[in-house]
């Protein structure tokens, strides 16, 4: 199947719902997920939207939707960025700035920026619903945006507003306005060829990461066996996993298991097609043990001690580890 980014613009929306629907039938595709990852290689224009192993070393060119937002003021910021966008610019890779941040988008901020806005919409227009707002057009389109562009699935609509979107033939006007946003990207339509695709967006329970899923997602990269250097790295790994069992138990503040996977990837969950770079921990020398992170390739960086920089004790190190991990401004990161 040929990506949509070696054809260009030449096929228009509607064409690619066709060729996509027609692609899984003749296949026999009706998992959603799979449904998604065709129709995000044929929607999807413009620079990749992540960096992957091929070209980790190289970087990723192409054109893109540049927005910034303000982490102060998401949703007005956000809407006023969104509203405005045409079919084609929806389509391309939308890149992301935060207001005084400096972090170039290879995917991170995108997957941050739709977590923290899906979580601001479900509370102020779903949780209860604002049947009488006029801003749901371009709730739609957000969330058509994270659905195609590796962020959130989102799962805000209740299963009644969800039938009334996706099949009523006389939905209410809050609903006809969401039905719009999200057949932006021809996610409405899209459902109607391939009626399993709905599933992405039905309400599930939240799942809570468990220490085992976070520690299968983040893999520590250790230096060879036997060597100084190992040593002092399976000690820090061995402390960060104390840490993180504690933040599993609920016993660091406002951290949890969800906010150490976003600082180091920019999202709490794994996306629904996957990361194109494993997560991972690396071991560096640093000024200080404060975390840092780079979540355009997911990786977590733990300074291991060295020339005077030495642990003082386990409470002042998880300490620190409180501190950044409560704050995934990019700027410190």
């Amino acid at each position: 199947m040929q990506n949509v980014t070696d054809t260009g613009h030449k096929n228009d929306l509607t064409t690619v719902v066709m060729e996509c629907a027609t692609y899984c039938r003749s296949h026999n595709i009706s998992n959603p997920v799979d449904i998604l990852r065709i129709y995000q290689e044929r929607t999807v224009i413009g620079r990749p939207l992540e960096i992957n192993e091929d070209n980790l070393n190289t970087g990723i060119e192409g054109e893109t939707n540049f927005i910034m937002v303000d982490r102060s003021n998401l949703i007005q910021t956000a809407f006023d960025e969104i509203s405005t966008l045409t079919v084609n610019n929806l389509r391309k890779c939308l890149e992301v700035q935060f207001y005084g941040e400096t972090a170039v988008d290879y995917g991170g901020p995108r997957k941050e920026f739709f977590s923290l806005i899906l979580q601001q919409l479900q509370k102020e227009y779903f949780d209860p619903l604002r049947e009488w707002s006029n801003d749901y057009e371009v709730v739609g389109k957000i969330m058509a945006l994270s659905t195609v562009q590796n962020g959130r699935l989102p799962r805000l609509m209740s299963e009644e507003v969800l039938q009334e979107v996706f099949v009523s033939e006389s939905p209410r006007p809050f609903a006809l306005d969401l039905r719009k946003g999200l057949n932006s990207l021809g996610i409405v339509q899209l459902t109607l060829e391939l009626p399993t695709f709905m599933h992405l967006f039905t309400p599930v329970p939240p799942m809570s990461l468990t220490l085992k899923m976070t520690t299968s997602l983040l893999v520590p990269f250790f230096s060879s066996e036997g060597s100084n250097r190992r040593q002092k790295e399976t000690s820090m790994y061995s402390t960060f996993i104390k840490y993180m069992r504690e933040a599993a138990s609920g016993r660091r503040r406002e951290v949890s298991l969800g906010s150490i996977l976003k600082f180091a990837t920019g999202t709490e969950e794994e996306p629904v097609l996957g990361f194109c770079i494993k997560p991972s921990i690396h071991f560096v020398e640093a000024d200080t043990f404060l975390p840092t992170a780079n979540t355009c390739v997911n990786r977590l960086n733990l300074t291991i001690p060295h020339g005077s920089l030495a642990v003082t004790s386990q409470d002042e190190l998880f300490e620190m580890f409180d501190l950044a991990f409560c704050n995934t401004y990019f700027g410190l990161q």
